[in-house]
Formats: C-alpha cells, sequence, structure tokens
C-alpha cells in the first residue's frame, strides 16, 4: 500500500492505520482532508487510500453539490450492497470514498448539506423528521485553499493532512524513478539538474523529465544529460532557479522601478492573474528570498538582484581594472 508514492511517511502510516481500524469495525475510513501546494500528490493519495482499502472511488466536483436534490442524486452512487431498506448492515460493507478535487470551491449551503450526510449518514427529505438514509462513505478532500472552508465544515474531516514541496532528494529519486517507468535513460547529475528546477513538486518534475526526453530525441541522442537538459531548459526559458518568463519579468520590474509595487500592478505586469501572482508566483519567490512584502508593495531583495546579475538579465557584467593617477586613458 502507497508503495508508488515517496515520501509523506507520516501521512501514508496514519492512513493505513485508519483502514486497518475501519475494516475492524465494518465502518468508514473516516473523512479526509489534503491541504497543499498543486501537484504534490494529493490526488495520487487519494487514489492510493481507496485502493489500498479495496472500495470504489467516484471523482466528484464541487458542483455536484449545489442543492438537496443534486447531492443526493451522487449520493445514490455510493456502494448500497449488505445493507436492509432501512439502512442497517447486513454483512460486510465497502463504503465508497467521494473524492473531491477543488473542495474549497464547494458553495456554503453544499457544505452545509454534505456535511450533515458526512455526520450522521442521512439527508433530508424536505419532510418533517424524514430523512433518507444513506450507505457509509468517505469524503477525501484535495484543497490549495482549506481556509475558505466553513469552520463547521472543516471539523468534519477527522484526518487532515498538509502537503508541502518535496526535499531536493525526494524530488530526484521521484525523476529516477519516473525516468525508468517511461523507458529512458537519464544520468544521476541531469536528474539533479532537473530537480533543482523543479519547485519541489512532482508534477512539474515529470513534466520537465518528458520534456528534457523529446529534446534528446529531437537532437538524437540515447541519453538525457545534464548539457541537453539544461539546453531544453533555454528553449523553455526556465532559468537556474525553476523561474519563467512571468516571474523574471517581475523580478525585473522591481529592479528597474526601485519602489514597492502593488499586487495588482504585479498581475499586469507579468501578464498574469492577480490570484496566479498571489497564489502561486509570489510565494515561491518569497520562499526563495527573492523578494519581501512591504506595507507598500513588493521590494525586491539584495539576493533578488544579485540572481538577475547573476544569470545575466541586467546585461553582461562590466569589470573595471585599477589604474594609476598618471594612466593616459585611449
Amino acid at each position: 500500500m502507497f508503495d508508488c508514492i515517496i515520501g509523506h511517511d507520516n501521512t501514508k502510516k496514519q492512513v493505513r492505520i485508519a483502514i486497518e481500524s475501519a475494516n475492524k469495525r465494518n465502518e468508514n475510513i473516516p473523512h479526509i482532508l489534503f491541504s497543499g501546494v498543486a501537484g504534490c500528490g494529493k490526488t495520487t493519495m487519494a487514489m492510493e487510500t481507496a485502493k489500498g482499502a479495496g472500495v470504489d472511488v467516484i471523482p466528484a466536483s464541487p458542483d455536484d453539490f449545489t442543492d438537496r436534490n443534486a447531492t443526493l442524486k451522487l449520493l445514490d452512487k455510493l456502494n448500497h450492497d449488505n445493507y436492509d431498506e432501512s439502512g442497517n448492515r447486513l454483512g460486510i460493507i465497502k463504503p465508497t470514498i467521494l473524492f473531491l478535487d477543488e473542495i474549497h470551491r464547494l458553495p456554503a449551503k453544499g457544505q452545509e448539506i454534505l456535511g450533515i450526510a458526512m455526520e450522521k449518514f442521512l439527508l433530508d427529505t424536505g419532510k418533517p423528521n424524514k430523512f433518507y438514509w444513506i450507505p457509509y462513505f468517505t469524503i477525501i478532500g484535495a484543497t490549495t485553499d482549506d481556509g475558505r472552508l466553513t469552520k463547521p465544515f472543516r471539523e468534519k474531516f477527522k484526518m487532515r493532512f498538509l502537503f508541502e514541496t518535496y526535499s531536493l532528494t525526494e524530488i530526484t529519486d521521484i525523476i529516477k524513478v519516473y525516468s525508468n517507468s517511461l523507458g529512458t535513460f537519464t544520468t544521476d547529475r541531469a536528474c539533479r539538474t532537473l530537480a533543482r528546477r523543479s519547485r519541489g513538486i512532482p508534477r512539474t518534475a515529470k513534466s520537465f523529465l518528458e520534456s528534457a526526453r523529446d529534446y534528446t530525441m529531437h537532437i538524437g541522442a540515447k541519453i538525457i544529460t545534464s548539457k541537453s537538459v539544461k539546453n531544453n531548459f533555454k528553449i523553455l526559458g526556465v532559468d537556474s532557479k525553476g523561474l519563467t518568463k512571468p516571474e523574471i519579468t517581475i523580478l525585473k520590474a522591481l529592479n528597474e522601478a526601485n519602489t514597492p509595487i502593488g499586487l495588482d500592478n504585479l498581475a499586469i505586469i507579468g501578464n498574469e492573474s492577480v490570484n496566479n501572482v498571489k497564489n502561486t508566483i509570489e510565494p515561491y519567490l518569497i520562499q526563495l528570498g527573492l523578494i519581501v512584502r512591504s506595507g507598500k508593495g513588493r521590494v525586491l531583495t539584495e539576493k533578488g538582484r544579485r540572481h538577475l546579475e547573476d544569470d545575466g538579465y541586467l546585461g553582461a557584467k562590466k569589470s573595471k581594472a585599477e589604474i594609476t593617477a598618471d594612466y593616459v586613458r585611449k
């Protein structure tokens, strides 16, 4: 169970224990919330949880829970085996897992309706003191912004895990494993080169590896080397820290302005949405220490300026030799 997932050892251990306990009690696995950076394995972990528990998984959209009727229509797809007409268990049950990606988009009304179903396994019929019984089931929600969930709904998830970016060593291992699955040979140095630019995100690392494979085939080589990886990154417009064109444009604008710039203006400068700058670009630049937030806006750090200089974004460095007072300049 979870053999295909590198890292997240504590999360895997807790989920294994929960599955084992649920099976012994003939109940559902507690509802689980996976939050954190996109592309760090939340969906994979959900699918492996269903596989390890030996139950069905139904991917669902937050839009499927707009009202009671829509919710009932989806919950009717749950595994109803080994229940009597009143919902009593008659034997071993197999509680379905409902997987909701971007669960933070669930409307407040949907959170209220689904929250009652998660807790009591009942759904209001609209008639006084009358309910539809629902088979035991487990919600696994994935989100990059769990702060948008209402507190009562969030507390329905008895198991909550934060998915952070992977270490350089873990990403390198992921690239090696994925390279083998693709049937390609990638040198250790090339794997490290890919890893350093992948931001600690497996999805990004895999995408870079696939692109490097295509470039290597294009130049007629059979082995993915660090040199071919770097050449491909030049074509992709990805620099030594994994920064892309919009991020580089933002850093250069901050350097030229030499004054704080607000979020809205940065979005315009980078030709990106405000949400993407706020939730994706800015956190990474801050994490690298290239920019900081101030009361008046975002400011380039000395480390950010050095990166622009070292990677040649400010033009070639001009060095000055020491000369004597009587030196005759041409």
